[in-house]
C-alpha cells in the first residue's frame, strides 16, 4: 500500500454518546481523523424496526432499539478507504426513560472495523 495515499484514511471512527441512557432524540455524532471523511448511517432503528441509511455526521434517534452503523470515507483516487464505529442501545420516551431502573438499561456494544479498498 502506497502511505502518501493512505496518510488521509481514517484511522478512528469515533460515536458518541455510546454509552448511557438513551431517549428519543438525541443525536448520535461521528467523528474520525483523516483528510475530509463523508459519513454515512446505516443501521435498524425505532420500535418498527426501520432501515436506516443516512449521510451526515449527526444522526436523531427514534424511540425504541437501535444498532447504527458510523461509516467514515476518505475517497482518495486511485484507493479509498474507509473505517466504521457501531453503538447498539435502546431509545427511551420520555416517560419511559424517568421510569427504567438500572438493571433493566441495556448494554452497548461498540466495535470499530477498518477497511482499505
Amino acid at each position: 500500500m502506497n502511505s502518501t495515499v493512505s496518510a488521509g484514511c481514517p484511522t478512528l471512527v469515533t460515536i458518541t454518546p455510546s454509552t448511557g441512557t438513551f431517549e428519543a432524540g438525541d443525536e448520535l455524532t461521528c467523528r474520525a481523523n483523516g483528510y475530509k471523511p463523508t459519513y454515512t448511517w446505516t443501521g435498524i432503528a425505532g420500535v418498527n424496526g426501520a432501515i436506516v441509511s443516512e449521510t451526515g455526521d449527526v444522526y436523531t434517534l427514534a424511540k425504541g432499539p437501535f444498532n447504527m452503523t458510523c461509516t467514515a470515507k476518505v475517497s482518495q483516487l486511485p484507493t479509498s478507504c474507509q473505517t466504521s464505529a457501531i453503538v447498539t442501545n435502546n431509545a427511551y420516551s420520555k416517560y419511559e426513560k424517568q421510569h427504567i431502573s438500572s438493571d433493566k438499561i441495556q448494554d452497548v456494544s461498540l466495535m470499530v472495523i477498518h477497511n482499505v479498498l
